[in-house]
């Protein structure tokens, strides 16, 4: 009995609490597109952020909290994880490495990229709240597949850029 309450507290626990999908929760078809798009498009754009960047930023992206089950087919759509992440990113770095002080103070004080989501936290419009840069580490927690318009996608890099540029 006390098992079987224990069991029905840890279930109430883990349905109200958000858990992030692990790889291993991911069906074949997920794992694959993930796949495609770190061999595809990916290798492109992070080729643009570091170059935005100016050195090579570590990016850590944490694919299995991003990829959505059911959604494989819309991985490789620019606007489900390209547009949503990777431009804004790309675009707030070359707006910090315009000139030589920015430059110098982000490859001074950035050390690391995390690109993730996390359904509880993620915002859907006030992006700077899904932008946060502790001990050198820019994280960045947006809704993949939404909002990938232009003015979305210029509200995201503004919302990193104002981050970056105030913790530089």
């Amino acid at each position: 009995m006390k098992n079987l309450k224990r069991s029905l507290f840890v279930g109430l626990i883990a349905a109200f609490c958000s858990v992030p999908v692990l790889a291993e929760d991911l069906g074949l078809a997920e794992r694959r597109a993930i796949a495609a798009y770190e061999k595809g498009p990916y290798v492109a754009i992070l080729n643009d952020i570091q170059a935005a960047a100016t050195f090579k930023v570590p990016v850590e992206v944490q694919w299995n909290t991003m990829a959505r089950p059911g959604e494989a087919a819309s991985y490789g759509d620019e606007d489900y994880w390209t547009n949503v992440y990777f431009v804004p990113l790309k675009k707030a770095l070359a707006a910090v490495t315009v000139d030589d002080m920015g430059k110098k103070a982000l490859t001074q004080a950035l050390k690391k990229i995390v690109v993730r989501y996390d359904k509880a936290t993620a915002p859907s419009n006030a992006y700077e709240n899904g932008v946060e840069i502790k001990g050198g580490v820019l994280t960045i927690n947006f809704h993949p597949y939404t909002n990938p318009g232009e003015s979305a996608i210029d509200s995201r890099a503004k919302a990193i850029q104002d981050a970056l540029e105030k913790a530089l």
